[in-house]
């Protein structure tokens, strides 16, 4: 977070001596009082949103591709695959569906011209797989405006889970912006076409499967200044098919332009972290 920080010294050598002598302090100036430390940056954090379907041969080409960026930039990616249905390249198979309503919300508004295709930060949909490490470099050199934290409460009991988070502004901001809550989900089992022939257990990963915050997010308002603190909580229920163990909240800030300016997750469970 960029935030002035200054540390209180006091004055050296004559000037202590002077003041132990003086009856009464003159006013001293805040610059000769106070010595200012550098600026810290905030990390920035960049959203990958694939597009991808289980009837897709060159989607696992693609999944892999994305995995790679991650590892390549530990802990600054942050992966959602959504699945929307209606696609030649969609589910369901059998029982087996990852589609998602959100999904179908994303797809239609970005149209992108062939699976797999990701965006980068809200950005325009991407289909030459090449060209992804790329893109998402240039946007991990992008300012974080702000930063993001999450915390998960997750009451198994009832299957509810609570998810809090906090914004805080470590620059001037002067647009709309909203916060979007993301339930995804890691190791689902089921069948995906590879090439020409299919892999009946294949690991399907960071699957979009509900937002908690509406298609495109809730407000969290204009205009916001260094320091500035937004915070909210949102209550979900998890659907009994989906493995709590294996989910993860995913926060981003979006502005009126669908652009990401910052991004987060956190395990539903979240000693899963430790």
């Amino acid at each position: 977070m960029i935030r002035k920080r200054f540390s209180k010294y006091p004055l050296l050598g004559g000037s202590i001596l002077m003041v132990a002598g003086m009856a009464s302090c003159d006013n001293v100036e805040p610059a000769d009082r106070y010595i200012e430390l550098p600026s810290v940056q905030i990390a920035r954090k960049v959203l990958v949103q694939e597009f991808t379907g289980i009837k897709c041969s060159n989607c696992p080409t693609g999944a892999m591709t994305l995995s790679e960026i991650q590892k390549a930039n530990e802990g600054s990616v942050i992966a959602v695959s959504m699945h929307p249905s209606g696609t030649t390249f969609s589910g369901p198979m059998g029982n087996f569906n990852l589609n998602s309503d959100e999904a179908d919300v994303y797809y239609a508004a970005y149209n992108p011209m062939g699976f797999p295709a990701i965006l980068v930060d809200g950005g325009s949909p991407e289909t030459n797989i090449s060209a992804w490490g790329g893109l998402v470099d240039a946007a991990l050199g992008n300012p974080a405006p702000a930063e993001i934290s999450l915390s998960n409460t997750y009451d198994s009991s009832k299957r509810e889970l609570t998810v809090d988070y906090e914004v805080v502004f470590n620059s001037g901001y002067s647009g709309n912006l909203n916060m979007n809550l993301w339930l995804v989900e890691n190791g689902i089992i089921g069948p995906q076409l590879s090439g020409s022939a299919w892999i009946p257990q294949y690991t399907h990963n960071h699957a979009l499967r509900a937002s908690l915050t509406g298609d495109w997010g809730i407000s969290i308002g204009s205009g916001f200044h260094l320091d500035d603190v937004r915070s909210g909580s949102v209550t979900y229920t998890l659907p009994e098919e989906y493995v709590a163990e294996n989910c993860l909240v995913v926060a981003f800030i979006q502005n009126d332009s669908h652009r990401v300016e910052q991004c987060e997750e956190a395990h539903v469970i979240q000693h899963q972290e430790e």
